[in-house]
């Protein structure tokens, strides 16, 4: 297993939990889940426990995770387009992943013959899938940039890839993918950007040229970051 992909792994539970600040009382797992009330002084009190944790949401846990129609255009949109104009989409075979010639039914989407209606729980293979096009998503993300401009780029706008960002530019970055990605807007400090500066770290260590040189060592940081953030639990709940 290699030093980004490790990274990535451990870092997912410390992203998930940073986003939670407030501890709440553990609650029986097979209760369904009831919308949090909220007291006078604006403050919540049955929020529920585990929705920090470090995996997608299971069974036990009642948070929907998204449709696979709303994660595939949530993906899309946020790779934005190649070089060409073309939306940036997960492939397999040279087919979209998520449709239903490639693993689009396998993942859960009602064909209207077997099945009307979609789960949305997270299971083995939802969480496999949703690796497999992170990776591929992310590769191409960075592979596009690396022919952009600084200014149009998606994944790496605020920091250069050559070897020469500082450390201020590194997190103005992360701080920029954590809104892109999840729609939070952290300061430099806030530990979702030290455990993902942890992710990108190990990235730039990995290998000292990643893919065969289409990348370099510092872009190869900034698509584990990409792949961390498109796994990590806040992406996928509904």
């Amino acid at each position: 297993m290699s030093a980004s992909r490790l990274g990535s792994l451990c870092a997912l539970a410390a992203l998930a939990a940073a986003a939670c600040t407030k501890e709440a009382p553990s609650a029986d797992p097979q209760a369904p889940w009831e919308a949090p009330a909220v007291a006078a002084n604006g403050e919540t009190e049955n929020a529920p426990a585990d929705l920090g944790g470090g995996a997608l949401p299971g069974p036990a846990r009642g948070v929907r995770r998204l449709r696979i129609d709303t994660l595939q255009a949530a993906m899309s949109k946020v790779a934005g387009n190649d070089v060409y104009g073309a939306p940036i989409i997960w492939r397999v075979n040279n087919r979209d992943g998520f449709s239903d010639l490639a693993f689009g039914k396998a993942l859960g989407r009602p064909d209207y013959q077997t099945s009307t209606e979609e789960s949305t729980v997270s299971n083995a293979l939802y969480l496999k899938f949703v690796g497999d096009a992170a990776r591929d998503i992310c590769m191409q993300m960075a592979k596009n940039d690396m022919k952009r401009s600084d200014a149009s780029r998606a994944l790496f706008p605020k920091a250069p890839v050559d070897g020469t960002a500082t450390d201020a530019q590194v997190n103005e970055n992360l701080q920029y993918l954590v809104l892109r990605f999840l729609g939070l807007r952290v300061l430099a400090d806030d530990s979702m950007v030290t455990n993902l500066r942890a992710v990108y770290d190990a990235g730039v260590s990995s290998v000292s040229s990643p893919n065969g040189g289409e990348i370099t060592a510092a872009a190869e940081g900034w698509r584990g970051v990409c792949v961390t953030l498109f796994e990590s639990p806040l992406f996928h709940n509904d």
